[in-house]
């Protein structure tokens, strides 16, 4: 990878180059490279302006590593020299949702929400982040609260939509606003296996069946290997 070789060339003759180190270490990311991605972020001085970055992209790359103690030890030291950062407590939020600690993801978003204080439209992923969590946790409504939330923040986004409309469909509810929610979901994303499933689901439970397997025979060729869409069809 020549990005690879010149970055390692500039950190040959500026060792300190903290946004080398940043860059590198984002490429050994996209490499799947974990434990490089990590040795490197760790070497960003605590003086740099990039310092929290690098903790939280190195205790993202721990989390992949399934080394989750470590990745939250590492974020809570900086959650508590700075409860303000909202971007740490989402980044903590997600690792315990990944690791099945979803009451402590919850609580993580929600320090995160008081951090940021008014939420802008940027801001939809947190209440997606947390709506999972909270759904996993058994508290749907919260969760529903929460999409809406995201959905009025940003309102043409696919995977909210998806989201909850699948999540009515499944629950056996409100059938026709899911059906056009989904469907405008795929116009927006129309080669996102996962929403034109979504689609092809809420056919098959209306018992429009040949609609059903026409859409999830196109969600198969575009997430070949996914068994819930398989399974779908």
């Amino acid at each position: 990878d020549v990005s690879i070789l010149y970055l390692r060339m500039a950190l040959y003759l500026r060792p300190d180059l903290a946004l080398a180190q940043i860059l590198l270490a984002d490429r050994y990311e996209t490499l799947q490279k974990y434990d490089d991605a990590v040795a490197i972020y760790a070497k960003v001085d605590k003086s740099s302006p990039y310092y929290r970055m690098a903790v939280v992209e190195g205790a993202r790359n721990e989390s992949r590593l399934d080394h989750n103690d470590i990745a939250t030890r590492e974020l809570k030291a900086l959650t508590d020299s700075d409860a303000k950062d909202s971007e740490t407590w989402i980044a903590l939020g997600d690792i315990y949702r990944e690791s099945g600690k979803f009451s402590d993801a919850v609580h993580a978003y929600d320090q995160a929400e008081k951090a940021l204080g008014t939420p802008a439209k940027k801001d939809w992923p947190l209440f997606y982040a947390r709506a999972m969590a909270e759904d996993k946790a058994g508290t749907w409504d919260k969760a529903e609260a929460d999409v809406n939330i995201g959905l009025k923040l940003s309102p043409d986004q696919p995977e909210l939509m998806n989201y909850l409309a699948y999540s009515w469909v499944d629950q056996g509810r409100k059938f026709p606003e899911a059906l056009a929610m989904l469907e405008k979901a795929r116009s927006l994303r129309p080669y996102d296996g996962y929403i034109v499933d979504s689609v092809g689901w809420a056919y098959y439970r209306l018992g429009r069946y040949q609609d059903a397997a026409q859409t999830l025979e196109a969600a198969v060729l575009l997430v070949p290997g996914d068994p819930t869409i398989n399974d779908h069809l």
